[in-house]
């Protein structure tokens, strides 16, 4: 069975910003969701249900999974967990079962599980593609450098196109990010035409390293053409450049719209938050994102705590707060977005003390 580009939107969406879902103690679970779904994925439930064999719920969860990544699908998660469960366990060690279980593990951040599980897809084929791309970004989000770069270089033998562009991101968060910029742009003009999946990869990589190296429109130009396949990942990397950019207004039309439609999850809650309040209009979202931040506290919810760091920043400002819960987010994230956050709660922090 392959997932081959599926896979590879799996192993480099980032872990950071991906949001999990987390239902409340007392809520069950009703498989069947409103969310409409595939052809594909409308065939192998009935399969399913009249005869389930292991080969079609993998299927399945792959699928579910896939749209997961897209903005208000985030409770696919929870569906897709629910199917990878009902997979034998005689086929538990079979390399799709491990690839699907190590990107839940990731998801929810649980990153020494997820490695772990692709350790074991290493044992019976050590250059596995895309394991070595799933453990490259888990080592990246962690900001093990090394041990990414190791990840990259399984894949010497299979894919040079692929190597080259993880070790040029990899190289880009040890620092050199203009030169690294500069021969990711070069390798990504020489291609003709690229599967989206790796479009979208490419192009994320590419907007990261423009904004570090202060090129802020040019960042987000390369996510604007592609945002109607890109995952919750790069919406939250264009809605962050579009907001520092200052357009304040298509970043509150377009999430407005996606939450109309669907319902987003708190990452892309809080950008849209953050928008209606900066164009002074009433407020409807924000009475509506400080419900569920209330939950979540709540709760004591810590999983994704960059959002929650993100209200305190940018919608209810609570530097105390913003920063505790940058803190806990950076104890497991620590991408270049994770290290922007803490040290601008930290200054905003500083900035309260100081008007005391």
């Amino acid at each position: 069975m392959k997932y081959s580009l599926f896979l590879l939107l799996v192993a480099w969406c980032s872990v950071a910003d991906a949001q999990s879902y987390k239902p409340a103690a007392t809520e069950t679970l009703a498989i069947g969701s409103a969310l409409p779904l595939t052809d594909q994925m409308l065939v192998l439930q009935q399969r399913i249900t009249m005869q389930p064999e292991d080969s079609d719920l993998l299927k399945l969860t792959a699928l579910y999974l896939q749209g997961a990544r897209q903005p208000g699908y985030d409770s696919w998660f929870h569906e897709a967990e629910y199917w990878l469960s009902k997979v034998s366990s005689d086929k538990h060690g079979s390399i799709d079962y491990l690839l699907l279980l190590a990107d839940l593990e990731q998801q929810q951040h649980q990153f020494d599980s997820a490695l772990t599980r692709l350790e074991r897809v290493f044992q019976q084929q050590p250059q596995h593609l895309s394991a070595s791309l799933m453990a490259a970004r888990i080592y990246l989000a962690t900001a093990q450098h090394q041990a990414a770069q190791q990840a990259c270089a399984r894949l010497w033998q299979q894919d040079l196109f692929l190597f080259s562009v993880c070790s040029y991101e990899v190289a880009g968060r040890r620092g050199d990010w203009q030169q690294s910029y500069t021969a990711l742009q070069a390798l990504y003009q020489r291609q003709q035409s690229l599967p989206i999946a790796i479009e979208l990869w490419l192009r994320g990589i590419l907007a990261e390293q423009a904004e570090q190296t202060g090129q802020l429109a040019e960042a987000r130009d390369w996510l604007s053409p592609v945002l109607a396949d890109a995952p919750t990942s790069l919406w939250l990397k264009w809605a962050d450049l579009s907001l520092a950019l200052g357009n304040d207004s298509q970043v509150y039309q377009q999430l407005l719209t996606k939450h109309q439609q669907l319902g987003l999850a708190d990452s892309l809650l809080v950008r849209l938050a953050a928008s209606e309040q900066r164009l002074n209009k009433y407020p409807v979202i924000k009475p509506e994102l400080a419900q569920r931040i209330t939950v979540r506290l709540a709760r004591g919810d810590t999983d994704h705590a960059a959002d929650i760091a993100h209200y305190f920043l940018k919608v209810a400002p609570d530097a105390q707060a913003a920063l505790h819960w940058a803190e806990l987010n950076y104890l497991t994230a620590k991408e270049p977005d994770d290290v922007v956050l803490l040290e601008q709660s930290k200054l905003a922090l500083r900035h309260q003390q100081r008007n005391k």
